[in-house]
């Protein structure tokens, strides 16, 4: 049996689940068959950081079909995948001088040559167009766009010790619905992950979250249905989280012994459960410009700036390298610097039962915005487990009643035997006296008289056994 976890349902239900039966995933099969995979995403942030080491291999590539046409190029995009790197094409490539820290490439070659062969006919024939490349169109993003994916299933990248930040292009894919991010030791989630508008599906699982780390940029995301936090740091959910239209399902087992630091608040008064973070001041050797006034302001009114065409490119990129810097008031449109005084606010948007109480942790630039997060949020608490209550003295009443119309084997006896209850069945009773003379005469002889006095046997309605 596998460990028991819980599935939290934002719009108020709150269930047990068991971690060991994975829930089958809303993507369909076919849109599964062709994600982009780890070593791809290594492979094209290697090439960007070494240009040279990209012209190598698109000029072996290219030599492997026509040294002076690309027509051979072209047919081999179009065989499968099984037979269009041989050994003996690896070895024309090099295959052997490969280094063990480029394992990825290795991996590419074997695995997607039909990929990266469609990808080099297509950078050969933009430089031959003289194409320039738009504003942030990097070599990866190129390749993402020219296979449209829909699926990035990104576990289990890095090592120990590697640099796991996650590239800027993943995040314009447009077209994207599950995303999978296992595995990887994330210390936070770029504010990028704001601009999938499409995404159905995201997997945190196993990794170094916490509440502050998760960006307030998911509430853009308005087609999220299921969420993944397993096995990270949380003690809370992030307090916007209730604010995703489509969100149904958070999985959050497994979180730092979870909920143990959050108990405490429950029972404890307003003003206990908004608790004031006290950070030091830091000074600014400069002033800053109004370019980052002018970003604070978008970040503190929440309005998803990637879909509003009146924002340039340029500053939605720098919009998004600041983002972290901030935390956004969950009550009004403002955004302080990380590094000012606020308040935290504990909230719970369950009451508790058994072991499904569900806190929620806001940030509020102010102590009024904290009382106005958490008292409607108590509100809301009292009337939820008000209602709990009335539905479960309803059940034991209805429980009750069943119970009393119902009579044990024992009683059905009695009925049977008993003068007094022998109307219900419809037949008179035997008398005590008759029925203890029965007792001295054999069983077969004991049942004939009573089968031919009786006639064949029938149940009432009350359950008794009627010969």
């Amino acid at each position: 049996m596998g460990e028991i976890g819980v599935v939290v349902n934002v719009c108020g239900f709150v269930d047990i689940f068991k971690a060991g039966i994975s829930q089958q995933a809303t993507v369909q099969r076919k849109e599964m068959a062709d994600p982009f995979l780890g070593f791809e995403l290594l492979l094209f942030r290697r090439f960007q950081q070494q240009p040279a080491l990209w012209y190598e291999w698109r000029e072996r590539l290219r030599r492997r079909a026509d040294p002076d046409t690309s027509e051979d190029l072209e047919a081999a995009c179009a065989n499968d995948d099984s037979t269009l790197m041989t050994l003996e094409s690896l070895e024309e490539l090099g295959f052997g001088d490969i280094q063990q820290d480029l394992w990825f490439l290795s991996v590419m070659l074997h695995r997607r040559p039909k990929h990266l062969l469609e990808f080099v006919q297509e950078e050969i024939e933009r430089e031959r167009c003289k194409r320039f490349p738009k504003y942030g169109e990097s070599l990866m993003m190129r390749y993402l766009n020219l296979h449209n994916f829909t699926v990035l299933s990104l576990d289990s990248m890095f090592k120990f010790g590697d640099d796991n930040r996650l590239p800027r292009e993943i995040f314009r894919c447009q077209n994207v619905k599950y995303l999978s991010l296992k595995y990887n030791s994330l210390e936070y989630l770029p504010c990028d992950i704001g601009r999938l508008a499409n995404l159905e599906y995201l997997a945190l699982t196993n990794n170094k979250l916490s509440v502050w780390s998760l960006p307030y940029s998911l509430t853009f995301l308005t087609r999220l249905h299921t969420l993944y936090l397993d096995n990270n740091l949380l003690d809370a959910l992030p307090g916007f989280l209730p604010f995703l239209p489509a969100l149904e399902t958070v999985h959050r087992h497994g979180n730092h012994n979870y909920f143990k630091s959050t108990f405490m608040w429950y029972h404890t008064d307003v003003n206990l459960r908004i608790i004031p973070v006290a950070c030091e001041a830091q000074a600014y050797c400069k002033h800053e410009s109004l370019q980052f006034w002018a970003a604070k302001a978008i970040i503190g009114s929440k309005l998803n700036f990637f879909q509003d065409p009146n924002i340039v490119p340029v500053l939605k990129d720098y919009i998004s390298d600041i983002y972290r810097l901030f935390h956004i008031c969950h009550h009004c449109n403002k955004a302080c610097l990380s590094n000012t005084n606020g308040f935290k606010v504990i909230t719970f948007k369950n009451p508790y039962l058994g072991n499904t109480c569900v806190p929620f942790q806001h940030w509020a630039c102010s102590r009024e915005c904290a009382r106005a997060v958490e008292i409607p949020a108590r509100l809301e608490q009292i009337s939820a487990a008000r209602e709990l209550d009335l539905r479960y003295e309803n059940y034991i009443k209805e429980c009750i009643r069943k119970f009393s119309t119902c009579r044990s084997p024992r009683n059905m006896l009695s009925c049977a035997m008993s003068p007094d209850h022998g109307s219900c069945c419809g037949k008179g009773g035997d008398s005590p006296s008759k029925w203890s003379n029965t007792l001295n005469i054999p069983r077969k002889q004991r049942n004939r008289k009573r089968n031919k006095r009786l006639g064949p046997s029938v149940k009432s309605k009350c359950g008794c056994l009627i010969s």
